[in-house]
């Protein structure tokens, strides 16, 4: 008998993560928590929905925090922080039995292939797992970006940026306690309000492809529940 398939809202996504979920500034690598990455995307898996992860090195080093070196330079070290952190999923993915690459945005020739969108997408359209490294190639562009590029360039249904926090606020919920929480806001409003949901180059992308972007709590919700449909996060879409 046909394995019936898990019913899910987004069948094709993108999930950015940060390097802050890889490690803080007391250790590198956080291995609970780097497992339990893993773990929220083999659930992605079993719903047979196609994955690709941009990840950030911000665990490693943020460009914009090394203000003691030049700016491209300090950039140019977070793009190789973000190709540890890939080399790191991947490992313990392929380990799970996963079918996984490494596409990176600046050559790394012996540890991952340049992103290449038609053979990139062919993997991703197969069910194999792709782990984007090295943001978009260039310094001066956030991961974010990168993974609004990827969502557009692997026509992807939403971009999903696991956070700390529940979602998009009007201001910081960790020093403004009266900030007020959205579950549904629209790019223009986003906008108009200024409100910090990534660079606006990553915002910009997403909203002129018209490509959702779900923000939530990485750490207290399943991915899966996203995936469904669940009522969790934020959505940021046309309104």
């Amino acid at each position: 008998m046909k394995k019936k398939p898990h019913l899910t809202k987004y069948q094709r996504i993108i999930l950015k993560l940060s390097g802050e979920f890889f490690g803080n500034d007391d250790e590198t690598f956080n291995e609970l928590a780097i497992n339990y990455a893993v773990e929220q995307i083999l659930q992605a898996k079993r719903m047979d929905v196609r994955i690709g992860i941009v990840v950030g090195g911000g665990n490693i080093i943020r460009g914009r925090d090394a203000a003691w070196l030049d700016n491209i330079d300090a950039d140019l070290c977070g793009m190789v922080g973000t190709v540890i952190n890939g080399i790191v999923i991947h490992s313990l993915l392929e380990r799970k039995g996963q079918r996984v690459k490494l596409s990176s945005g600046i050559a790394m020739e012996g540890i991952a292939e340049k992103f290449n969108k038609f053979t990139d997408l062919e993997f991703y359209n197969s069910g194999g797992i792709l782990i984007f490294v090295g943001g978009t190639g260039n310094p001066l562009f956030t991961t974010d970006t990168a993974a609004a590029l990827r969502a557009v360039e692997l026509r992807a249904d939403a971009l999903i940026k696991g956070t700390k926090v529940a979602g998009v606020y009007s201001a910081d919920p960790v020093t403004n306690k009266n900030a007020t929480f959205y579950k549904e806001i629209s790019y223009e409003q986003v906008i108009k309000k200024q409100l910090k949901v990534m660079d606006l180059s990553a915002f910009n992308t997403c909203r002129d492809a018209g490509i959702p972007i779900y923000v939530y709590n990485f750490f207290e919700h399943d991915l899966r529940d996203v995936l469904s449909g669940r009522k969790i996060g934020t959505i940021i879409s046309g309104g």
